[in-house]
């Protein structure tokens, strides 16, 4: 089982923003949009790679220095709908570490089935796959989403290239979702990770402890349904932050979700031999 632990490791700042120094949503949403739009115009060598034949299957690649470095496939949350042009300043603290970063696009719900979307976004990793060497990208590979992009890294766990993964704010049980996602019951059952069987790849799980009961409950249910199966990876909830600024907290180099993004890579590369 792999684990880390909340408290910070020696040389790791667990410093989290508490709600007194934190922006209000819109800012911290205006903010993360300038960022990543500062960011591909910096890097603009590997963007809109398209994966598939839809206009929203594109890939934004950052490759680092070293091929065999890990990469991040980050997925962009907003209900199935957002971009990934705007959430790429994200990536930035794994980044500072000598990191890859990988952001697919997908066709927005719900002009798009969510089974379009995890079809989609698993030909996208299926791509990177067999392409990303050639950009650049070998290393082992974390999943990691926040919110509905959480849904989908849950539901990429099982991918033969996927190593590990985070979830930042997810809904892992599409439960009371049928209507708004137009969802069938089958649908319901076959999309929700709370609901298939546990995939043992680590996988943290973290939350803001500001945002809405229901949205935490989804984190510690589906954290305790994978601990209850042998699914290695925390549960890290990050106090005072509310839910638009869960995925700033992957942003600070010296953070905790960095460090427990570290610590999966490595501990799983080291389990698997790689």
């Amino acid at each position: 089982m792999i684990a880390v632990p909340p408290a910070s490791p020696r040389g790791v700042s667990g410093r989290v923003h508490r709600l007194e120094d934190t922006p209000g949503p819109a800012e911290i949403l205006a903010r993360r949009q300038a960022d990543s739009a500062a960011l591909r115009a910096a890097r603009p060598g590997k963007l809109d790679l398209p994966y598939a034949a839809a206009p929203e299957c594109r890939f934004d690649l950052y490759p680092a220095l070293s091929p065999g470095a890990p990469c991040l496939l980050l997925l962009h949350g907003g209900g199935w709908r957002g971009s990934r042009q705007g959430f790429g300043a994200v990536a930035q603290g794994l980044m500072a570490h000598g990191w890859s970063a990988a952001l697919p696009g997908h066709a927005p719900a719900p002009e798009a089935s969510l089974t379009r979307i995890t079809r989609q976004v698993h030909k996208a990793v299926d791509w990177l796959a067999a392409q990303g060497p050639l950009h650049g990208i070998a290393g082992p590979l974390l999943v990691c989403g926040w919110g509905s992009g959480a849904h989908l890294a849950a539901m990429l766990l099982d991918h033969p290239r996927v190593t590990a993964g985070m979830g930042l704010s997810g809904l892992y049980d599409l439960g009371g979702q049928e209507e708004s996602l137009g969802l069938s019951p089958l649908e319901v059952e076959v999309l929700s990770p709370q609901r298939l069987p546990v995939v043992r790849k680590p996988f943290a799980i973290a939350y803001g402890e500001a945002e809405t009961p229901a949205l935490r409950q989804q984190s510690r249910a589906f954290h305790a349904l994978r601990q209850s199966d042998g699914g290695a990876g925390p549960l890290l909830p990050l106090p005072g932050l509310e839910h638009e600024a869960v995925p700033e907290a992957l942003r600070a180099p010296d953070g905790l979700l960095c460090h427990t993004a570290r610590v999966l890579i490595e501990e799983a590369t080291r389990v698997r031999g790689e």
